[in-house]
C-alpha cells in the first residue's frame, strides 16, 4: 500500500505539471493527494491517512468550487492559457483559491496541508522496509507546489488573455489545432455573484483552521481516531526535521513555478510552456498523460473489443446453435408424442369407448323399463329353458 501510494502520488503529479484545462489540473491533484493518503495509511496507520483526507477534502472542494467560479467569471472557458489577470476581476476568487493553493502546497503553520503533509511525510521518513516511498513523495510535494504555483501564475497573474481568435489545441493527447471564436468573451471576467463566493469563503476558513486539530501539539485528530487518550507528543528533533524539509521543499516548488511562470510575461495563447521550450518531448509525453489512455485502449480495450467479438460469434453459432437445436430436438420429441398420443392412445380409447358406448345402447333395448316387455322376455326365456329340459330328458 505504501509503495502503491508513493508511486500513485507522484504518477499523478508529473501528469498535473503540463495540463492546460483548470479542473483536469485539479482532477490528477486529486489523484495525487490520495496516493499521498494510502502511503500515509501504509506507513503510519488510518489516522494519518484520515487527517489528510479530512484537510484535503477542505481546501480541494474549495479549489475545484474556485475552479467552478474562474470559469463562470471567464465565460465558460476552462483552458488556463486563455486566462490571466483574473486577480483584479474576481478579487474573492483569487484570494480564497490562494488559499487554497497554499493549503493544498502545504505552505507551513497556517494552512492545514502542511500539518497533514508533515504527517505522511514523518511516518514515512520512518518506515522500516524502505526509503524509497520517502523520496518518491518528497518529489510529490515539490510537484504539487510547483504545478499549483503554475496554475495561479497562468490564471490570476499576468494579463488577461481571453480575447479575440487564436489557435487552440482541440485535444491535449493531439497536435492538431482548430481556430477557436472567443469573440463571445469580449466582455472583461466579472466575479461571481455571493451564492458562489460565500462558500468559498467557508472552505477557505476550513482549510487554514481545520489542520489545528491534529499538529504535534494537540493531536486531538489522530486521538479520536485510534481512540487513545489525547496526549501531545510535542515537536520533537525528528519531527522538526521532517517539518523544516517539507518547508524547504514547499519553498523550492513554489519559488520554481514563479521563477518560470510568474517572472515571465506570458502574453500569448500560442506561446509554449516553458517546460514544453525546455523539453519538448517529455512535456508532451506528461501532457498526453504517459500515453496510459493509448496503452489502455491498445491492450485492454482492443483485448476486450475481440473478446466481445468472439463472445457475439459464440453466442450466435455456437451456444445459439445449440440452444436451436435443442429446440428442434424438443420439437421433434413434441411431434412424435402428439402422433403417439392422437393415433395410438386416443384411437385405442376411442374404439374401446365406442364398443362400450355400443353394447350399452344394445343393452338398453332390454331395460327401457316396460314390464311387459320384461314379461314377454321372461315368458320366452321360461319357454327356452323346458323345451332345453325336456330335449335333454328325452336324449
Amino acid at each position: 500500500m505504501t509503495w502503491v501510494g508513493a508511486i500513485t502520488a507522484i504518477f499523478a503529479a508529473l501528469i498535473a505539471v503540463a495540463q492546460n484545462d483548470i479542473k483536469r489540473i485539479l482532477a490528477y491533484s486529486t489523484v495525487s493527494q490520495l496516493g499521498f493518503m494510502m502511503a500515509g495509511v501504509g506507513a503510519g496507520g488510518p489516522a494519518v491517512g484520515m487527517f489528510h483526507l479530512i484537510t484535503h477534502a477542505f481546501f480541494k472542494a474549495l479549489l475545484f468550487l474556485g475552479a467552478g467560479s474562474v470559469i463562470h467569471g471567464c465565460h465558460e472557458e476552462q483552458d488556463i492559457r486563455h486566462m490571466g489577470g483574473l486577480r483584479k476581476y474576481l478579487p474573492i476568487t483569487f484570494a480564497t483559491y490562494a488559499v487554497g493553493m497554499m493549503a493544498l502546497s502545504g505552505v507551513p503553520l497556517f494552512f492545514s496541508g502542511f500539518w497533514s503533509k508533515d504527517e505522511i511525510l514523518h511516518s514515512v521518513s520512518s518506515w522500516p522496509p524502505s526509503r524509497g516511498p520517502f523520496i518518491l513523495l518528497a518529489f510529490g510535494t515539490l510537484l504539487t507546489a510547483f504545478y499549483m504555483t503554475r496554475q495561479m501564475c497562468y490564471v490570476f497573474f499576468g494579463r488577461y488573455r481571453g480575447h479575440g481568435v487564436y489557435l487552440q489545441v482541440a485535444d491535449s493527447s493531439s497536435a492538431r489545432v482548430e481556430p477557436v471564436d472567443h469573440s463571445e468573451q469580449a466582455a472583461e471576467p466579472h466575479e461571481s455573484p455571493p451564492v458562489m463566493t460565500w462558500p468559498l469563503m467557508i472552505l477557505a476558513a476550513g482549510a487554514v483552521l481545520l489542520g489545528f486539530i491534529g499538529t504535534p501539539l494537540w493531536p486531538w485528530f489522530q486521538s479520536f481516531i485510534s481512540g487513545e487518550p489525547l496526549e501531545g507528543s510535542g515537536i520533537s528533533l525528528p519531527i522538526l526535521r521532517i517539518m523544516l524539509f517539507s518547508v524547504i521543499l514547499v519553498i523550492a516548488g513554489i519559488g520554481l513555478g514563479w521563477a518560470f511562470y510568474g517572472r515571465r510575461s506570458i502574453d500569448s495563447t500560442q506561446q509554449p510552456d516553458v517546460l514544453e521550450a525546455w523539453n519538448a518531448d517529455f512535456f508532451t509525453l506528461l501532457r498526453q498523460r504517459f500515453l496510459v489512455d493509448e496503452f489502455y485502449d491498445a491492450t485492454i480495450v482492443r483485448l476486450l473489443r475481440r473478446l466481445s467479438v468472439a463472445a457475439d460469434l459464440c453466442d450466435r453459432y455456437l451456444w445459439g446453435g445449440v440452444v436451436q437445436l435443442a429446440a428442434w430436438i424438443a420439437l421433434g420429441f413434441a411431434w412424435v408424442d402428439r402422433l403417439f398420443d392422437e393415433f395410438i392412445i386416443n384411437l385405442g380409447f376411442n374404439e374401446v369407448s365406442n364398443g362400450v358406448r355400443d353394447s350399452a345402447r344394445y343393452l338398453s333395448f332390454f331395460q327401457n323399463g316396460q314390464v311387459q316387455r320384461y314379461l314377454r322376455v321372461l315368458g320366452l326365456s321360461m319357454a327356452l329353458l323346458g323345451f332345453l329340459l325336456l330335449w335333454g330328458c328325452r336324449s
